[in-house]
């Protein structure tokens, strides 16, 4: 398990900071990778790449559960459930503000 939080985790960590830098997607990327999402500002894939480190946070926080203490373990479980919520909020929000008419 530890294994794969960190294996999905670190390359979803390193795209969230590419595209929060960046501040667009790459172009090699095809649009069936960007399905939910209409309309691509620089703003939207910001947003998308917070939610990114947010998810690879809360897989990160997951996998070192593990190594600590019980009450420390819970703390970081804690801190999982609470990036994975604010990760969904901004994806969620990004792509909303996708579908907003351009304008």
């Amino acid at each position: 398990m530890l294994a794969l939080s960190y294996a999905v985790g670190g390359p979803l960590l390193g795209i969230g900071l590419y595209l929060l830098v960046v501040g667009g997607f790459p172009g090699w990327w095809r649009d069936w990778m960007l399905r939910p999402l209409v309309h691509i500002t620089p703003g939207v894939a910001r947003l998308e790449g917070a939610s990114a480190i947010a998810l690879a946070a809360s897989l990160i926080a997951i996998g070192l559960s593990t190594f600590v203490p019980v009450f420390t373990g819970g703390a970081l479980i804690a801190v999982a459930v609470a990036a994975y919520l604010i990760g969904v909020g901004c994806l969620v929000y990004s792509t909303l503000l996708s579908r907003r008419p351009v304008g």
